[in-house]
């Protein structure tokens, strides 16, 4: 008999219309666990792949922070709104002209602060600084953009002026197609991104202001489009094992047969990824089942007690930001004022590991996360992620 699995992440497909929380809702209800998150939220009208992490896995979501997420945008040119997407308030609709694919590429290359690269395909990468739109969870004085647009209170002017830039990366943006007025783009970038500012300032560089249509996020971090499952395919496995009963699909109104637990459904786990799953660049540590246990009780591993199978890696792009959110740091301390600059991204985690050992049966097991400590010049426990002692 296999031991019960309590911990995982399980890729899901957000549909649009529904908040990210509605999709944390559904979850618990089929899933019958109350412990469940996300990695990062999605617009309402937006789709697409939403990591969810269930009980213990919900503490790597500081690790994610450095995944690179990929969405397909639509935008609409010459039209402006209040939230930057078709769903706002229409401030103004002008037209945008005879706009070519080629002005359209050259309205792109000037969202980049300094360098940028132009790639063989056509599509761009490098850094650039964007404000927060107004329906954003930035907060400025203690208080989130969105709740001045949320209560049509106007925003003192005073206020406006903290909002202050911040530096993300865009590892590819590319023009996909024109049929005017709608655009269609790729983009690959860091978390912390608003893709709805990167149409704002694309229409405005054009001159013709621009509106967000549409968005789809096909990929975060490990996770793509093509291995995610369903809000209604998790019911209907849920419903087919006897766990829940589906009342009403349009909308989907559940009702369960047991109450919660911590225990993942068998029937649901071949759904379910390891919490290592998504940690690739973070280092790879083996160990003895007596080490893990040692470590599992809040031992440090020597180095001489274990085999280091892959040194963490670091994809060049986050120095580059990590410098720049130094210096934004500074400037907030000097002046003691502004929203939050940008992504933080955790230097320690380039010596951070995965510590695995392998059981009698010769499968290979995730104990936790370790990070090397220059006084000790050990590696020293920061997450336990194993239910018992090896």
């Amino acid at each position: 008999m296999t031991d019960p699995v309590k911990d995982g992440i399980i890729n899901v497909y957000k549909p649009g219309g529904m908040t990210s929380n509605d999709v944390i809702y559904k979850l618990r209800q089929i899933i019958g666990i109350r412990k469940i998150g996300h990695t990062g939220t999605l617009d309402p009208m937006a789709e697409g792949v939403l990591p969810v992490l269930i009980n213990r896995a919900s503490r790597i979501n500081e690790y994610l922070d450095r995944d690179l997420k990929t969405y397909e945008a639509s935008l609409i040119l010459g039209l402006r709104t209040d939230s930057l997407d078709v769903t706002g308030n229409v401030l103004e609709e002008s037209g945008c002209g005879d706009v070519s694919e080629e002005d359209l590429r050259g309205a792109v290359s000037s969202l980049f602060d300094g360098e940028v690269t132009r790639n063989a395909d056509g599509s761009f990468s490098g850094m650039i600084s964007q404000l927060p739109p107004l329906a954003s969870a930035v907060r400025v004085d203690g208080r989130h953009l969105y709740e001045y647009m949320h209560s049509d209170e106007e925003m003192p002017e005073d206020l406006m002026k903290k909002i202050r830039s911040r530096r993300v990366w865009i590892d590819r943006i590319s023009v996909d197609r024109v049929e005017l007025p709608e655009v269609r783009l790729t983009i690959r970038c860091s978390k912390g991104t608003y893709i709805r500012s990167i149409v704002r300032d694309i229409g405005e560089a054009l001159g013709c202001g621009a509106a967000m249509s549409g968005l789809r996020r096909t990929g975060s971090g490990t996770f793509v489009q093509d291995e995610s499952v369903t809000v209604m395919e998790l019911a209907e496995a849920a419903e087919k094992a006897g766990l829940i009963e589906i009342e009403t699909r349009e909308p989907l109104r559940i009702r369960r047969h047991s109450g919660f637990g911590e225990v993942i459904p068998e029937p649901l786990t071949i759904f379910v990824h390891g919490i290592d799953y998504p940690l690739g660049e973070l280092g790879e540590v083996l160990v003895s089942r007596q080490t893990a246990g040692r470590f599992f009780d809040g031992w440090h591993i020597g180095y001489g007690e274990c085999e280091i199978l892959k040194e963490p890696e670091q994809a060049p792009w986050i120095e580059r930001l990590s410098e720049e959110e130094e210096r934004y740091d500074r400037e907030e301390r000097e002046r003691n004022e502004g929203s939050h600059a940008g992504l933080k991204l955790h230097s320690e985690f380039l010596r951070t590991y995965r510590i695995y050992y392998d059981d009698e049966a010769g499968s290979r097991v995730f104990v936790g996360t370790a990070v090397h400590n220059d006084r000790y010049h050990k590696l020293v426990a920061d997450k336990v992620f194993l239910r018992q002692h090896p």
